[in-house]
């Protein structure tokens, strides 16, 4: 089980029960991934979060898989602001590139349910095609910082 510690001193942490509640959300990850140069980049990405692992899609030739091919650590934040209440949850994880088109597909397909509310639709289609080309990053978080107010 992941640690959780309190990212703020002025606001409470979610328990684990609202972390999963939190992250169930879809909301973006904001994934940071250190380039050649030892500049952090930031892209936000769909997630689904499960059994306490983050996974996501890239494209296996894109920045992002490079890079992760080089180093696996990353920072990851989640955050919202709904009904006057700032939430989220970051940290740091060891994220691992999966090139397996079968669980690509499943994530994507996860990912266009969740995210756009059906696979029927045609852009749904098209993201679930295109998977072929990706590979599945696994995060596995160290610490989840986190706060609500």
């Amino acid at each position: 089980m992941v640690r959780i510690v309190r990212a703020d001193p002025w606001w409470r942490s979610m328990s684990m029960d609202e972390v999963e509640e939190f992250l169930s959300r879809p909301l973006l990850m904001r994934l940071a991934i250190v380039d050649r140069d030892l500049y952090p980049i930031v892209h936000p990405l769909w997630f689904i979060y499960k059994d306490g692992v983050f996974y996501l899609e890239v494209h296996k030739e894109g920045k992002k898989a490079r890079l992760l091919r080089s180093s696996s650590r990353v920072y990851f934040l989640v955050d919202d602001y709904t009904d006057g209440r700032p939430m989220g949850v970051r940290g740091k994880g060891n994220a691992f590139l999966l090139d397996d088109a079968e669980l690509a597909r499943s994530i994507m397909r996860e990912c266009v349910i969740r995210y756009l509310g059906s696979a029927e639709k045609q852009l749904s289609k098209r993201l679930i095609e295109s998977s072929k080309d990706n590979v599945v990053v696994k995060v596995e978080p160290l610490v989840f910082a986190t706060w609500i107010a």
